[in-house]
C-alpha cells in the first residue's frame, strides 16, 4: 500500500488499518502485550517497531499532518504511529513544535508510547531553550505520563554539559509513587552518571530521591557497560536501607 499520500481521507485510513492487520505478527503481539501491562491485548495488532518506523517514514513524506489529524484510537499501533509521525513533522516554529508535542501527550498511557515518542521528537534540538521551559511545566503535571514525557525528554536531549546539572535538579524536584515515574527518574540519573560521573556523584550527596527510586538508580548505573567494575562496587555502598 502506498503510504505517501497527498491527502489522508477516512477511507484511506480504514484501508491502512486493514493493511497493517494483514501484516500482523501474532507471536510478537503476544510477546509485546506482556511488556505493557494494563493494556488490553485485543487492542494490540502486533507490528514490530522497525516496521512501524518504516510506515511512519513513508507517511511523513506525504500528508503527515493529515494523518495525525485523522489517526484513530482503537489500537495501540495507532497511538504509536501517531507519535512517530508527529516526531517526523518539521515544525514551523517553537509554538508549532510545542502544539505537536502537547497534542500527542493525551494518547500516551504506557511506557512504550512515551519513550518511543520522546526519542522521535528530534526537532527539539532546534528549540532547546524554549522546550526546556515547557518540560519544567510537564514535571508539575498531575498526569503521570506527562511527567514521564518530561523526564524522558530530559534524558534524551538535556544530559549534555550545558544542561546536566539543571536536568538532575529538575529530576530531584519530582516526588511520586508512580512506578513509571520512579523508573524514568532512575533511568535518567543512571544515564547521567554514565555520561558525567563527577557531576552525578556530587548530586548523589544531596539528592532527595526516595529510597526506592535512589536504589533503582544505583542498580541501573551498576548494570551499565559504561561504568567500570571499581565504580560499580562503590555504587553498591551507596544503596539505602
Amino acid at each position: 500500500m502506498n503510504l505517501t499520500n497527498e491527502k489522508w481521507t477516512p477511507a484511506l485510513y480504514a484501508e491502512f488499518i486493514d493493511f497493517i492487520k494483514q501484516n500482523a505478527d501474532l507471536k510478537y503481539k503476544e510477546f509485546h502485550s506482556h511488556l505493557i501491562p494494563n493494556y488490553d491485548a485485543d487492542r494490540i495488532i502486533g507490528i514490530r517497531m522497525p516496521q512501524m518506523r518504516s510506515y511512519a517514514k513513508e507517511i511523513a513524506k506525504g500528508d503527515a499532518r493529515g494523518f495525525v489529524s485523522i489517526c484513530g484510537t482503537d489500537y495501540y499501533e495507532e497511538a504509536m504511529l501517531r507519535g512517530l509521525v508527529t516526531g517526523l513533522i518539521k515544525p514551523e516554529s517553537f509554538e508549532d513544535f510545542q502544539k505537536l508535542v502537547e497534542e500527542q501527550i493525551p494518547y500516551i498511557n504506557n511506557w512504550a508510547l512515551c519513550d518511543c515518542f520522546c526519542s522521535s521528537v528530534k526537532h527539539i534540538k532546534k528549540y532547546k531553550v524554549d522546550a526546556f521551559n515547557s518540560i519544567k511545566e510537564y514535571l508539575k503535571s498531575a498526569n503521570p505520563w506527562k511527567v514521564r514525557v518530561g523526564l524522558v525528554l530530559l534524558l534524551n536531549y538535556y544530559l549534555d554539559d550545558e544542561y546536566i546539572r539543571e536536568a538532575l535538579s529538575l529530576t530531584d524536584s519530582v516526588h511520586s509513587e508512580h512506578y513509571y515515574i520512579s523508573m524514568a527518574q532512575a533511568w535518567l540519573v543512571a544515564t547521567a552518571f554514565a555520561k558525567n560521573k563527577d557531576i552525578t556523584l556530587k548530586y548523589f550527596e544531596h539528592c532527595t530521591l526516595d529510597n526506592l527510586t535512589f536504589n533503582r538508580t544505583i542498580q541501573k548505573a551498576r548494570e551499565s557497560y559504561r561504568v567500570d567494575s571499581e565504580l560499580k562496587e562503590y555504587l553498591k555502598t551507596l544503596k539505602k536501607a
